[in-house]
């Protein structure tokens, strides 16, 4: 069975307008032409579709499950002839950042590349550090902000990172409980490692892989976090140091380059590498 969009359309202005002399109106056509292209969708489905009422045309179920089918197929259609009809060819940058990064610095780098912006089309990844060197390996991204202990192979650039301590307003503990990345995070071993060094006691009361996760707990003012300095949410309160919260050391920030990145990918990295050395010399 091959059903012509043409008689899907009229069935859906149909049953729309309640009338096939209403319908014939919509789609500009006469009502002995709507009559016959419901009649054909009727012996192609072989059941009636409407059944005539007083107060005009009133689906069968056959007739409502196939108007409700025939939208989808429709806006497929239509989304799809839009796309290959009027969106302008685009390079596609496939880039990958913590979403700690992304939340902080994505937006100062659209507007860094300009005009350029508007060929471009970034697919956006945001994951663990390790996982997006893993993804650039495979070739599954072709631009890399991570923060690793190792400078990874085709790093471009690497920089200082300042951070700072993120607290909800108000908060003081005597034992600092953290909101955390999993093992292996570089921030959570610097803070571990920091109060550590001091001999301030401290609990990982949180792990979470998602940046909301973590904040959410900050927010509640029962943990501390890390940020990279600048990056953290309005609502709460970025400190060098506060009581209990020494001083952190800076952490390495690599921007790494894919093997066989395209073009744009490294017109990219300069835009987010003069991005970097921005933030880090206004901390």
């Amino acid at each position: 069975m091959d059903i012509e969009l043409r008689l899907l359309r009229s069935l859906v202005a149909i049953h729309e307008a309640g009338s096939i002399s209403r319908a014939a109106d919509q789609m500009a056509c006469t009502q002995g032409a709507m009559s016959m292209r419901l009649k054909l969708l009727e012996t192609e489905i072989g059941a009636p579709l409407f059944l005539r009422r007083p107060g005009g045309l009133q689906p069968t179920p056959r007739g409502a499950e196939l108007y409700a089918r025939a939208l989808g197929v429709l806006s497929a259609y239509d989304e799809m002839m839009s796309l290959t009809r009027s969106r302008p060819p685009r390079d596609k940058l496939r880039l990958g950042m913590p979403d700690d990064y992304a939340s902080g610095w994505l937006g100062g780098l659209i507007a860094d590349l300009g005009p350029s912006f508007d060929r471009l089309e970034i697919e956006l990844s945001c994951d663990l550090s390790a996982n997006l060197l893993a993804a650039l390996e495979r070739r599954e991204i072709d631009l890399a902000m991570v923060t690793t202990a190792a400078r990874p192979a085709r790093t471009l650039q690497t920089v200082d990172l300042p951070l700072r301590w993120l607290t909800a307003p108000g908060w003081s503990a005597a034992e600092v409980t953290l909101a955390a990345y999993p093992d292996g995070c570089v921030f959570r071993r610097t803070m571990t490692r920091t109060l550590d060094s001091v001999g301030q006691p401290w609990r990982v009361g949180v792990q979470s892989r998602g940046q909301a996760g973590i904040f959410a707990a900050v927010r509640s003012g029962r943990a501390v976090t890390t940020v990279a300095a600048g990056t953290g949410p309005a609502d709460l309160i970025e400190h060098e140091t506060l009581g209990t919260l020494p001083r952190l050391p800076p952490v390495p920030l690599h921007l790494v380059l894919g093997e066989d990145a395209p073009l744009w990918a490294k017109r990219a990295a300069e835009a987010l590498s003069a991005r970097l050395c921005a933030v880090i010399a206004a901390q």
